[in-house]
């Protein structure tokens, strides 16, 4: 046991992947699920009065109602509900499962398709792809190259690729630590009584790449699941997109549009596909 579970507690290779489900975690996709509708958090989704601006925002940059627009990571669907009530010939796109049923029940407008962004497979067919809350960051360097290789060609001539990434503000006074939790009645990992080993590690790129990484114990088994979030400069996200053909459009670092302010740890990119 000593030998395992240190081996678990070392600090990862950079960009380590563990082979755990998470997203679709029949327990922990129930938790996830029930952050994502939260109106009082940004844990998982954000306020519903910032949804609102949002995609007040994203419809304003596109030219015509019926415009069409396929929302990766889309979740349980609190942004491609309301980019279809605005008019827009809407698809969202997760493998979540949990998420798609939630969001095909509350949503008759949009085509919701239950896959991984890192499959899909369409060929000129939308307008503008949206992927939101900081996801391109969570992804390993191979699969965001990956992605932006099937959005471009996802998109037809001249489309419009938006995403936001964290940046490297977030991290001004970063510190790497460790914590235990005994959830003896259960918790956001399991139903079942564990413990949740955490460790943050911290890793120079350059701009920055963090890793939350948890080991679940339980009676009988252990779990480990590695939770990457690499930052972004306009530069490093600009020479990361070009060699895959896209230009950038404008950069912002609000949820409505506001210009990029240098000091702010969240980034928005617009990319156009050449």
């Amino acid at each position: 046991m000593y030998n395992k579970l240190s081996t678990l507690l070392q600090k990862p290779k950079l960009y380590e992947k563990t082979a755990e489900p998470f997203w679709n975690d029949p327990h922990i996709s129930k938790g996830m699920l029930e952050a994502h509708l939260s109106p009082n958090t940004d844990a998982a989704s954000r306020k519903p009065e910032t949804i609102e601006r949002t995609v007040a925002w994203i419809c304003s940059l596109l030219p015509h109602d019926g415009a069409k627009l396929l929302d990766i990571g889309c979740g349980p669907g609190l942004y491609t509900k309301r980019f279809s009530e605005h008019g827009l010939c809407v698809t969202g796109l997760d493998f979540s499962e949990r998420s798609i049923a939630y969001a095909k029940e509350h949503d008759a407008k949009t085509e919701y398709l239950l896959q991984d962004y890192l499959t899909m497979d369409f060929d000129n067919c939308f307008d503008m792809i949206t992927l939101i809350w900081c996801d391109y960051g969570a992804l390993i360097p191979a699969d965001r190259h990956n992605l932006l290789d099937r959005v471009y060609r996802a998109l037809k001539p001249g489309g419009m690729f938006l995403l936001d990434v964290f940046t490297p503000q977030l991290y001004l006074n970063r510190k790497e630590t460790t914590s235990w939790e005994v959830c003896a009645d259960g918790g956001f990992w399991s139903p079942n009584p564990h413990i949740c080993l955490n460790a943050r590690y911290f890793y120079d790129n350059g701009d920055g790449v963090d890793l939350d990484r948890n080991v679940i114990i339980e009676e009988g088994s252990i779990r480990c699941f590695n939770i990457w979030n690499t930052c972004f400069t306009k530069q490093s996200l600009v020479e990361e997109t070009q060699p895959r053909h896209f230009v950038p459009v404008g950069f912002y670092s609000d949820y409505d549009g506001k210009p990029y302010d240098e000091n702010s740890p969240i980034m928005w990119a617009l990319m156009q596909k050449q």
